[in-house]
């Protein structure tokens, strides 16, 4: 079997696992001939905040901008075209304030991810004997 289907398939059996103490015995020979991979159980993710608020107050700016653009006649007069604008302003802005909720509550999510996955990752060590936290060279 080639190594990159070995490690997909080792990979998909610990996301369908629920607990470190569920690992089976392939899991540990891969990690045993693979010990760089252990640090590969997860990979963080960090999602800028600042970057979330710019979203979602852009979000808020376009749905009261659709607001104004409904009660004012002077920027555009065919009927047509200003309910398409209307809708098109509102619409990106409830996408964006919709994609920095998301986006917020992920990041919650990845964060407690990754407290499991430190947590998995010195399972794994502990069990194949190896210390709890990486040694580093330098390199």
């Amino acid at each position: 079997m080639s190594s990159v289907n070995q490690r997909d398939r080792v990979f998909l059996k610990l996301f369908l696992r629920t607990t470190p103490s569920e690992l089976g015995e392939e899991e540990l020979a891969y990690f045993r001939e693979h010990p760089d991979q252990i640090d590969e159980v997860t990979a963080p993710v960090n999602i800028h905040k600042l970057f979330l608020w710019a979203g979602a107050l852009l979000g808020a700016f376009f749905v009261a901008l659709s607001k104004l653009l409904v009660h004012s006649e002077v920027l555009i007069q065919h009927l047509v075209v200003r309910e398409y604008v209307i809708d098109i302003v509102f619409e990106s802005g409830v996408a964006l304030i919709g994609a920095a909720v998301t986006a917020f509550i992920l990041g919650i999510m990845l964060d407690k991810q990754q407290e499991n996955a430190a947590h998995w990752r010195s399972e794994i060590r502990r069990r194949l004997g190896q210390p709890t936290e990486p040694r580093y060279d330098g390199n």
